[in-house]
């Protein structure tokens, strides 16, 4: 009896789709999303246009997310540190010799996202693939007329639990690669163009030590007077 066929096709069975679902769950659990940035209701010709942000990061570990901005050549800087396990974030602002920093929950992000207020989420079975990830498509439909419906497209490749607890996108049960966000006024289109795997220096999900510690309030106060400079 030829025995070889039979050790060949034990060799391969792990290769087989009904054998790999390890490797096919397998989801990326750290790295740097790149994203491209525009305003679609913002004027090109405005006073301001010159000064807005085209990209933005977002770094992930261990279910802990950083999301980095810089606008007005540097000048106006966000640097979000986000913990999904325990909910909490902390929100530094730099601008000039400006640094402040707060600690909020979610009892607090209503001061940030009351513009929008809670959406409707319809989850659609539409697919794309964004920046090599497959992502699904929802709807987001709110109550304000002057909001329009929002596409939100979302994967489940990446791993960090409860991703959007501080954004209105809250049940959303993926990382958001591209979506519209409103703030202050501005509407901000963010899509996705790279995803980079790789270990994030831990340093990054630290409170920076050079900031002084405000009230989530006093944040809120400084961010509306600085953006709405943006909105000329």
């Amino acid at each position: 009896m030829n025995k070889r066929p039979y050790l060949l096709a034990i060799l391969a069975a792990p290769l087989l789709p009904g054998c790999s679902s390890d490797l096919l769950d397998r989801r990326l659990g750290e790295g740097v999303i790149e994203y491209a940035l525009s305003f679609p209701d913002y004027d090109p010709n405005g006073i301001m246009a010159g000064m807005l942000p085209e990209r933005t990061t977002l770094s992930f570990s261990d279910d802990k997310q950083v999301a980095e901005l810089s606008a007005g050549m540097g000048i106006f800087r966000t640097t979000m540190v986000i913990d999904g396990a325990k909910e909490d974030m902390d929100y530094h602002l730099s601008m000039m010799s400006k640094k402040m920093v707060a600690h909020m929950q979610p009892r607090d992000l209503g001061l940030f996202n009351k513009e929008l207020g809670k959406p409707t989420i319809i989850f659609t079975e539409d697919r794309d693939t964004i920046a090599g990830y497959a992502c699904k498509r929802a709807v987001a439909i709110f109550d304000r007329i002057e909001h329009p419906e929002t596409d939100l497209w979302y994967t489940d490749q990446i791993q960090l639990k409860n991703p959007n607890w501080a954004s209105p996108f809250a049940e959303i049960p993926g990382v958001l690669l591209r979506y519209d966000l409103v703030q202050y006024g501005m509407r901000m289109r963010l899509d996705a163009i790279s995803v980079k795997p790789g270990e994030v220096d831990p340093a990054k999900f630290q409170v920076k030590e050079d900031f002084d510690q405000v009230k989530p309030e006093v944040l809120h106060h400084e961010l509306a007077e600085v953006l709405g400079t943006f909105s000329m």
